[in-house]
């Protein structure tokens, strides 16, 4: 701590300030005369300079700011917290705010947890319901799509029986039981809540019919005998050496009945194949059309269109741009 010192009331230097009255350290009598034997004036006086201040409240002139648009040597109350912006200090914020803050965070934390338990504890609830409960068991079994094979046969296939909970049909395997009856093409079983299985089946369409050792088969667009029985009237007879979905000339020969219009398509009372390449009509009027492959068979269909108005028993479209008849 320093030592405080006497103010100095004088304006000048050493010497300067000296009047009638003497000066500092010299006394003066009552005549006027100084006495110079008197003077006492200490090693450690030390004379005021001009910059330094008349008064010790004049020492420290340090004014912290208290906020934006305060004036210097506005004093200071020492509980308004120093904003660090303005004066350097660290600021004093209150810590309440924070701790409110983390605390609203970790109730919010806590209810998403409680809330998406809950969630899972319901969705198990509801799961269990359906897969055991009876509340959910098949009450209807519905067939759609079937015009030939009989709704009975089908749920029969597919093992289905009314009862059973819902959820533990299995669907898939139902599906592959029905898709064993020859005439189902395709097969779809699906789960309807509450209490429904429904069954749907696309039936296979005969294209041409076969007949081996006296016996009839129909034969879709695959080449799939799927029934043994007489053709409806009107399907055409396809005659070939192996018939079959695996063999190219019954494949071709089906391209033919199902890639042509149908006015061409229902005149045909016979196919003829010896090779894929070498397919013969046999038209319903005993007229014969020699067709060649299986390829532009739009083409080839509307060229006879045209041809069959030409008097003749023979027509070759073969070649659509240049068809021959006789």
């Amino acid at each position: 701590m320093s030592e405080r010192r006497r103010p100095h009331r004088g304006r000048g230097r050493r010497g300067d300030h000296r009047d009638a009255k003497g000066s500092r350290g010299v006394p003066v009598d009552p005549k006027g005369q100084s006495h110079p034997d008197d003077l006492t004036e200490p090693d450690d006086l030390t004379e005021p300079d001009e910059s330094e201040p008349d008064d010790l409240t004049d020492l420290v002139d340090v004014t912290v700011g208290g906020g934006i648009g305060s004036e210097p040597g506005d004093p200071v109350d020492p509980d308004e917290p120093v904003d660090s912006d303005r004066s350097g200090a660290v600021a004093r914020k209150p810590r309440r705010g924070a701790r409110a803050s983390r605390r609203a965070r970790g109730v919010s934390g806590l209810r998403l947890l409680l809330l998406t338990v809950g969630a899972i504890v319901v969705v198990i609830a509801l799961t269990a319901v359906a897969y055991f409960s009876p509340l959910m068991s098949v009450r209807t079994i519905e067939v759609t799509g079937n015009s030939i094979v009989q709704s009975p046969e089908i749920v029969a296939a597919a093992a289905l029986s009314k009862g059973e909970p819902l959820m533990q049909v299995d669907t898939a395997a139902a599906a592959q039981r029905v898709s064993m009856i020859p005439r189902v093409a395709t097969v779809r079983v699906k789960r309807e809540y509450p209490s429904t299985i429904t069954v749907s089946v696309v039936e296979r369409q005969p294209v041409v019919f076969t007949e081996r050792d006296g016996k009839r088969y129909l034969m879709d667009k695959l080449g799939f005998e799927f029934a043994q029985q007489d053709p409806p009237p009107g399907l055409a007879e396809l005659v070939t050496p192996n018939p079959g979905s695996g063999d190219p000339s019954t494949r071709a020969a089906l391209s033919v009945m199902t890639g042509v219009p149908a006015y061409v398509a229902d005149q045909v009372a016979r196919i003829e194949v010896t090779s894929p390449v070498n397919i013969v009509l046999q038209l319903k009027d005993n007229r014969t059309v020699v067709w060649g492959d299986d390829e532009r068979n739009g083409e080839k269909a509307e060229t006879l269109r045209h041809v069959l108005g030409q008097e003749g028993t023979e027509y070759n479209v073969s070649s659509p741009q240049n068809p021959t008849f006789k």
